[in-house]
């Protein structure tokens, strides 16, 4: 999502240098001197030195072929006895947490798949693999075409943020300050 983002801010601003890393590992900016992290948790860390940029929304989805052979799940706690497809980065991978109307529903799940990308997920679902809960940018293109369906949708569950993560906030140099203010505008209208 943020790449053509990055292609035109730099094509924007041809003077600031970008060298970007792309990986789901979360980064310590301060030993791998990097100025900036684009972090999506819904759990940060006391100390982070963040700027909100959006909320993710989150979709719990599988094929229509898996749902076929498996059964839809009708409430969350249906999910102890379906294959899941979880990510391995969260915080509370083997529990998934859903809230109807002011009472959370925490729900253990488990599965034969786990992977830190949530494109790995998603392609998982979409060949019958299991259910995945992922970040609705994720979900998109599969719900999209068809090859995915949201299940549980009467549940809701959290957002994640869309942080800016920053090594401190003594000084924000301005090339800095400047892709941050970029990227919040571009992730309004997402």
């Amino acid at each position: 999502v943020l790449t053509p983002w990055v292609l035109e801010f730099s094509s924007q601003y041809p003077a600031i240098e970008l060298s970007i890393d792309l990986s789901d590992e979360k980064a310590n900016l301060i030993e791998q001197g990097l100025d900036l992290s684009i972090r999506i948790t819904g759990h940060l860390q006391p100390g982070d030195v963040v700027r909100k940029l959006a909320d993710c929304p989150m979709v719990t989805f599988a094929s229509p072929k898996y749902l076929s052979q498996h059964g839809i799940p009708q409430r969350p706690e249906d999910l102890e006895q379906h294959e899941c497809l979880v990510y391995s980065n969260a915080p509370t991978r083997a529990q998934w947490v859903f809230q109807e109307r002011h009472k959370k529903i925490n729900v253990a799940v488990r599965g034969r798949m786990m992977a830190n990308n949530g494109r790995l997920l998603a392609e998982a679902a979409a060949q019958d693999l299991g259910i995945t809960r992922q970040p609705y940018f994720i979900a998109k293109p599969y719900l999209d075409n068809g090859t995915v369906r949201a299940v549980l949708g009467n549940y809701e569950v959290a957002p994640l943020g869309v942080y800016a993560v920053l090594p401190s906030n003594q000084y924000i140099p301005h090339r800095i300050s400047v892709l941050i203010q970029f990227l919040a505008e571009r992730l309004k209208v997402v």
